[in-house]
């Protein structure tokens, strides 16, 4: 009997492995990104080159299951942030949806890199949010920029590729 011929489920992509993130269960996608946001509260995250790492983990998700990040998830977490730092009420709501939607975009090319060469494509994704609080500062009149919104960026392109390590890897028992 062929392999075709078992049928389509038992069958496995030669170029898919346990670690890959396509086989990622609900409980890792949305627990990491509770986990990144719990981070977020942390007051180690006012440091100019700590990295957002919720940010990172929507993109990370954005791109290996864009069906499992949903909009409104982005929204709610940027006005949970936005509660948190005290920020004008959707603000960074309005960067997260438009960080997964760019994400989103570039899914299908960005699963064909390896993570260094992803960090290197993600760049203008992770500047979203430094620009679009330099526009808003703007807006309501204060000329400051601070220059840490874009070395947060940067520190999250440097260490993409750990981010990417510690997302696709399943912290399970091996006791049968």
């Amino acid at each position: 009997m062929s392999e075709f011929s078992k049928g389509y489920e038992t069958r496995r992509r030669p170029d898919r492995t346990f670690f890959d993130p396509a086989f990622s269960s609900n409980y890792w996608i949305y627990g990491s990104i509770a986990i990144s946001w719990g981070i977020g509260l942390l007051p180690l995250t006012e440091w100019p080159f700590f990295p957002n790492l919720l940010v990172m983990t929507l993109v990370f998700w954005g791109i290996y299951q864009p069906q499992k990040i949903y909009y409104w998830l982005a929204f709610l977490l940027g006005l949970l942030v936005d509660t948190d730092s005290a920020a004008v009420f959707g603000q960074n709501s309005l960067a997260f949806c438009l960080v997964v939607f760019c994400a989103e975009a570039m899914s299908q090319r960005l699963q064909w890199l390896q993570p260094v060469g992803q960090a290197i494509n993600i760049l203008p994704v992770f500047m979203i949010l430094p620009i679009l609080l330099v526009i808003e500062s703007f807006c309501f009149g204060s000329l400051q920029i601070d220059w840490g919104w874009f070395t947060r960026a940067l520190m999250g392109v440097v260490l993409w590729p750990a981010w990417c390590f510690i997302l696709t890897r399943r912290f399970i028992s091996l006791k049968s």
